[in-house]
């Protein structure tokens, strides 16, 4: 294409250069982005999208109501709806709803949490607790005092319900030296702190 006399030529090689870094710089800083995609990245996230739907998830739903549930899943044992309630799985109704009549179906159970850290030790405990109404400050707190990324990912929740499913799951809050748990037996958490720290034993 050009001879190779003309490659060695000094000017020759500052014009390619001096045009490849205007490329690159027009490249760069010519990117659309959305509007408000870098200000909410690092600045202050709104929380008034979830704060105002704190309650929809799990009352929006009459416990006796035939409509759907979403429900926790991935349980061995119990499970938990978007309505607080708690069951073994053989209580799960065909529409994902906790059986409200079943004799172990709990709402909004605290078994096996710890009031001063509001961290329990069951999961599906820790999200129905965490539903609870008595437990809104709690959750508002949370949201109030939240870092940035976990701002960013309490954006992408709609309920409550959601909110506590996300929460309570164990997390590096939860943990020291990267693989052992803080308190091994109270680890799921809703509260604004983490886990006691417990030694060994």
């Amino acid at each position: 294409m050009f001879p190779a006399k003309i490659l060695r030529k000094r000017w020759v090689l500052a014009v390619i250069f001096i045009f490849s870094l205007f490329y690159f710089l027009n490249s760069t800083f010519n990117q659309e982005v959305p509007i408000g995609v870098i200000s909410d990245r690092f600045g202050d996230l709104p929380h008034t999208t979830l704060q105002l739907q704190l309650r929809a998830g799990g009352e929006a739903i009459d416990q006796n109501n035939s409509s759907n549930c979403q429900n926790s899943q991935q349980g061995h044992s119990l499970v938990v709806d978007n309505r607080g309630f708690v069951c073994p799985r053989e209580a799960v109704q065909t529409n994902s709803c906790c059986d409200p009549e079943h004799r172990l179906s709990l709402r909004y159970t605290c078994e096996g949490c710890r009031s001063s850290t509001n961290c329990c030790s069951v999961y599906e405990n820790c999200v129905s607790c965490c539903m609870h109404p008595e437990k809104e400050d709690v959750v508002q707190g949370v949201l109030g005092k939240a870092s940035n990324t976990f701002k960013l990912l309490f954006r992408e929740v709609n309920s409550q319900y959601e909110f506590c499913l996300t929460k309570c799951r164990t997390s590096s809050e939860s943990v020291q030296h990267e693989n052992t748990y803080r308190d091994p037996v109270a680890k799921h958490c809703f509260g604004e702190s983490p886990p006691d720290l417990k030694p060994p034993s």
